[in-house]
């Protein structure tokens, strides 16, 4: 396996919105994605660079969705490039990509376990 391609598997997977989609296709053959409507709709036309700072800082808007803007700009645009699922804009779905099989060994000890996964933000280091 090459270098760019664990980089790839791991980047995948090194967030949680990512995991528990790609866990989810294991046993389905599609997702349905929320579309972006309102303020959120809105703020994913504007200045690219306004909303990538937006969607890295901390700062809150009244009506956006910070997670939905998340995994419509960040999340399914790059499993999607990685060829591990095929995500319909169009039509607000994702089904497994052409790569999806070479995920699936890392995705199946997870599976049923996601849920228990502490997110990122609520592990602290002791010092």
């Amino acid at each position: 396996m090459g270098l760019i391609h664990q980089v790839e598997l791991f980047d995948a997977l090194a967030d949680g919105t990512r995991r528990r989609l790609l866990v989810f296709l294991l046993d389905h053959e599609s997702r349905d994605v929320p579309k972006l409507s309102g303020v959120s709709a809105e703020m994913a036309e504007m200045n690219r660079v306004l909303l990538r700072e937006y969607l890295s800082g901390s700062r809150r808007v009244d009506g956006g969705d910070k997670e939905l803007l998340r995994t419509h700009h960040v999340h399914l645009p790059k499993l999607d490039e990685f060829d591990f699922i095929d995500w319909d804009q169009e039509a607000n779905v994702v089904t497994k990509g052409s790569r999806f099989d070479e995920i699936r060994p890392l995705l199946e000890p997870l599976e049923g376990r996601e849920e228990r996964v502490a997110p990122v933000a609520d592990v602290r280091l002791r010092r």
